[in-house]
């Protein structure tokens, strides 16, 4: 085979290619998708639009009407001597507040003025705390009964068992307090009213 039939085979495969990718563009019309099915729309739905009928009144349960709180009877005012007349007594088992007791106001919670002393420090920079020893006891009930005693005057007050020679000793102390002129201002009190020495020492947790 020369090369001039060869070249002629060549340029028709090569029209025959290009006839084939240009007829579609060439020859259909715009918007025509061949190989594709139409959308379908599905049907409108039936809506039933018949009235409702309304319920028989038979069977319903009526509303409970509000009612509105009866007014207690206003009583007429009588005069100055009718009131005379009518003293008011109290009823039997029931008690009046005395005057005296009614003019006496509750007591108020003390409040101090000064402002409150910066703590001491050791030297290892720890707060220095003291502590008021009222009374070292061997019995711990006659420990706890002082213990109530001084709560009782608020005194933050607790026992502490200690041993000294084999023998256990129960110690009484109120605080501790880092300000140790509020513990020297009660302890002459405490003294007086429990007759013991007490002593202000520094607490050691």
């Amino acid at each position: 085979m020369n090369d001039v039939l060869k070249q002629r085979l060549v340029g028709a495969l090569i029209l025959v290619a290009l006839g084939v990718v240009f007829w579609p563009i060439i020859f259909v019309e715009p918007g025509e998708r061949p190989g594709l099915d139409q959308v379908r729309i599905p049907p409108r739905p039936q809506v039933d639009t018949t009235p409702i009928e309304p319920p028989e009144r038979a069977g319903l349960r009526p509303s409970e009407t509000l009612q509105a709180p009866p007014v207690p009877p206003v009583e007429a005012p009588g005069t100055e001597a009718d009131r005379a007349e009518k003293p008011l007594i109290p009823a039997a088992g029931t008690e009046t507040a005395s005057p005296t007791a009614a003019a006496v106001p509750a007591p108020s919670a003390r409040t101090r003025t000064e402002p409150p002393e910066k703590p001491e420090l050791d030297s290892d920079g720890v707060p220095i705390a003291w502590i008021l020893q009222v009374a070292s006891v061997s019995s711990d009930s006659k420990a706890e009964e002082l213990r109530q005693r001084l709560q009782a005057l608020n005194h933050k007050a607790y026992v502490k068992k200690v041993t000294r020679e084999g023998k256990s000793l129960y110690r009484v102390y109120v605080g501790p307090k880092f300000e140790r002129a509020r513990l020297e201002t009660i302890q002459a009190d405490i003294d007086a009213q429990f007759g013991v020495k007490s002593m202000v020492m520094r607490y050691y947790p």
